[in-house]
């Protein structure tokens, strides 16, 4: 696979972006802005889960109000993650963080729109389990993504 990375790397994209710190600052804006509302709306549906999100409403209702913007939050990630791997493509390779983060991000993807989903109507005890599990993955995903710019491949 490393080929990939570093055609990923080498092309006109890539190096624009990896040229411009102020790209690089707006694309990891923007990734953050779309983490929060991803993270956020999550979160909410998750304590909704657990008993402890907005009285009296049942967390179906809630991840059913809050679905455009989960998606609009993952769209956003999901946009702009590979204009900013494209920029360092080579070192996220690289990093074991980086391959944490993406086998993180798969399982949570999956979990999300499959489990996740028919647990916000499942009974109390199994949504409460979905919900923790469903807040650790995609704060595995984040704490994941920290990691690839705080541990440098050797």
């Amino acid at each position: 696979m490393m080929p990939v990375f570093e055609w990923m790397q080498a092309t006109q994209l890539a190096q624009t972006i990896r040229h411009s710190a102020s790209l690089i600052a707006l694309l990891e804006i923007i990734h953050l802005i779309g983490l929060t509302l991803l993270l956020g709306t999550i979160l909410m549906v998750d304590l909704s889960m657990l008993g402890l999100g907005i009285p009296r409403q049942p967390a179906a209702l809630v991840a059913r109000e809050l679905n455009l913007f989960t998606v609009t939050g993952l769209t956003i990630m999901l946009v702009s993650g590979p204009l900013i791997l494209c920029s360092e493509a080579v070192r996220c390779y690289k990093t074991p963080a980086f391959w944490v983060k993406m086998a993180l991000l798969a399982i949570a993807l999956v979990f999300h729109f499959t489990i996740h989903r028919r647990g916000t109507q499942a009974e109390h005890l199994q949504s409460r389990i979905i919900g923790v599990l469903s807040m650790a993955l995609w704060f595995g995903v984040a704490l994941a993504g920290k990691g690839i710019a705080i541990f440098q491949p050797a």
